[in-house]
């Protein structure tokens, strides 16, 4: 896998607006990078957001391999991943995000596919 090192700052804002506008509920996604820094979301169809889980339909994940993983939002002030959390990122990619409220710029963490955290510098393109 490609070493990913940084997030578009444009991209976490937008990530923050779709967390903030889930709520209650958590917001899923998969994120995509270039040049190692991630600067899209990537939104699968059937994804279904709950009040205390997400579920993604990673057979509708495009085959593509600049996907690097996953960001999903808490509805508390927690990001730490779960049990659930770090066995889902298990599955799919080596870069996976948590944020939680306030859903801002510094409510955020990164986590390898074992659940450790992992830095990411913020970037603008």
């Amino acid at each position: 896998m490609r070493r990913v090192y940084a997030i578009d700052v444009e991209l976490l804002d937008d990530i923050c607006d779709s967390a903030k506008a889930c709520y209650p509920q958590e917001f899923l996604c998969m994120l995509r990078a270039d040049d190692g820094v991630i600067n899209e979301m990537v939104l699968l169809p059937g994804t279904v957001n709950g009040d205390t889980h997400s579920f993604l339909n990673l057979w509708m994940a495009p085959l593509d391999f600049s996907m690097v993983g996953s960001i999903h939002s808490h509805p508390g002030y927690s990001n730490e991943p779960s049990d659930a959390d770090i066995d889902f990122f298990g599955h799919y990619g080596g870069v996976h995000m948590i944020i939680c409220q306030p859903y801002d710029r510094t409510s955020w963490r990164a986590y390898d596919s074992r659940g450790t955290v992992i830095p990411l510098k913020i970037v603008t393109l």
